[in-house]
């Protein structure tokens, strides 16, 4: 979030518009999303979290992607943003928990 918010033009030209979300093995290091996925797998096989990697990492993803863009869009102030985020993330993973 703070990333979006610090680098607001690079955010906008990236997610300013739909993107996709495929996440895939073939792209490698390259692939934005392969760390989640592989964090989210460590959960998964520690039993904190339960459920399919690829629908926690989406839930994750469209969540952050509404929060950063309704404050870059100037609908949050930054403090609302910051204490929104730090509630959002923990919620969302609970609907993942074990």
């Amino acid at each position: 979030m703070r990333r979006g918010r610090e680098h607001r033009h690079i955010y906008t030209a990236l997610f300013g518009g739909v993107q996709s979300f495929e996440p895939s093995g073939d792209v490698g290091a390259a692939d934005p999303v392969r760390p989640l996925i592989e964090a989210i797998d460590r959960a998964l096989s520690a039993s904190v979290l339960s459920g399919d990697a690829t629908s926690i990492a989406l839930s994750l993803w469209v969540t952050l992607h509404g929060l950063v863009t309704l404050e870059l869009a100037g609908a949050l102030d930054t403090a609302t943003a910051e204490t929104t985020f730090r509630s959002t993330i923990p919620a969302a993973l609970r609907g993942s928990a074990a």
